[in-house]
């Protein structure tokens, strides 16, 4: 069961806040807030998605590049 978490893919890219995608990837909060990981993967199929929830909005400057 440890191992499972501590290796399978889908754990190891939770636990990667700079593997998260639009809004989430480029947050300055993304290691302490890291989205919701769940609202992210129900919306859009993909849990390293932004969460679509958030209200917050990255620092000026921040690249954000929004799935298609």
């Amino acid at each position: 069961m440890v191992e499972v978490y501590r290796n399978h893919p889908t754990f190891l890219a939770l636990r990667d806040p700079d593997r998260f995608k639009g809004r989430c990837g480029v947050c300055e909060f993304r290691r302490v807030c890291g989205g919701s990981r769940a609202r992210a993967y129900a919306l859009s199929g993909d849990f390293l998605e932004t969460d679509p929830d958030c209200a917050y909005v990255p620092k000026a400057g921040a690249v954000v590049v929004e799935p298609a």
